[in-house]
């Protein structure tokens, strides 16, 4: 088992090393998009200490930095790629009250109630103990201190995703079972809050969606992002076939408008209780 989840994040890891380099294309823009949503129901004095976990190119601790004119952000990440691309990005935007650090966003390095506030942003659903990964994220905020997280809703990139993984099938792809769907509606999310010991938990639905050009911006977001695993498993002549047949069948929903991409979030926010609950001993 430990192998097998070694082996998992060893392929994670290796996905977004490969993607990193277009993870911040026009078709991908929902992440910089939300990332201002985020940074408002957080509500921040504005000298707070805050922990970005799974920062990816950095679009969340960013926007962060920007509402903290007296704090700091330290943004993590286990991939090496997105981590280049996070720090070249706040070096353009002159941003210095953030640093970027590789690190296991499951075996964080820092000492127990660090930071002021912490946050995900489309990360939590990567690991299978979702609490587990919340408790320890936690452990490391300050008691009273907030968490915030975003996943995306049950209809997320539909029907566009729909008429991916079936296509997909056709050529011997297992479709795969989607890993954000576990926390993708408020009562999942307010159960994995509550089950950590967090309250005054509050979320707030956001449609980010908006219209791709064409087809081809629809092919960015697959090879860019968590499609990019399930396309490699084609060889090059099928993967030349499967692009060229799927992509006729995304175009045929354009309109004059374009393509339109639904790209509903859930964001959810609580606070680290002061007084943490215990185990009943015998």
């Amino acid at each position: 088992m430990v192998m097998e989840e070694r082996e998992r994040k060893s392929m994670i890891m290796q996905t977004f090393n490969t993607v990193a380099e277009g993870y911040d294309k026009p078709a991908l823009r929902y992440f910089s998009d939300s990332a201002q949503h985020l940074a408002s129901l957080m509500g921040f004095e504005g000298d707070e200490r805050v922990l970005d976990v799974a920062t990816g190119t950095g679009n969340n601790a960013l926007v962060l930095a920007s509402h903290l004119p007296k704090g700091y952000v330290t943004g993590i990440d286990f991939s090496s790629g997105m981590l280049n691309q996070a720090r070249t990005k706040a070096g353009s935007a002159a941003i210095s009250n953030i640093d970027f650090r590789e690190m296991d966003m499951q075996h964080l390095e820092f000492p127990d109630e660090y930071f002021d506030a912490a946050s995900c942003a489309f990360g939590i659903f990567f690991v299978e103990d979702m609490a587990g990964l919340l408790r320890h994220v936690s452990s490391k905020v300050k008691l009273g201190g907030r968490i915030g997280i975003t996943s995306f809703c049950d209809n997320a990139f539909q029907p566009l995703a729909e008429l991916f993984f079936s296509r997909i099938e056709k050529y011997g792809i297992e479709r795969p079972t989607v890993s954000w769907k576990r926390i993708s509606t408020e009562e999942k999310s307010t159960e994995l809050f509550s089950s950590v010991d967090l309250e005054n938990v509050r979320m707030l639905r956001k449609n980010l969606g908006y219209y791709l050009e064409s087809a081809d911006e629809w092919w960015d977001l697959i090879w860019y992002a968590g499609f990019r695993g399930l396309v490699n498993q084609l060889s090059p002549k099928d993967l030349e076939s499967f692009k060229k047949v799927h992509l006729e069948e995304i175009q045929q929903l354009a309109s004059r408008d374009g393509i339109w991409l639904d790209v509903e979030v859930l964001y959810t926010t609580g606070i680290r209780k002061f007084c943490v609950s215990t185990p009943n001993k015998a």
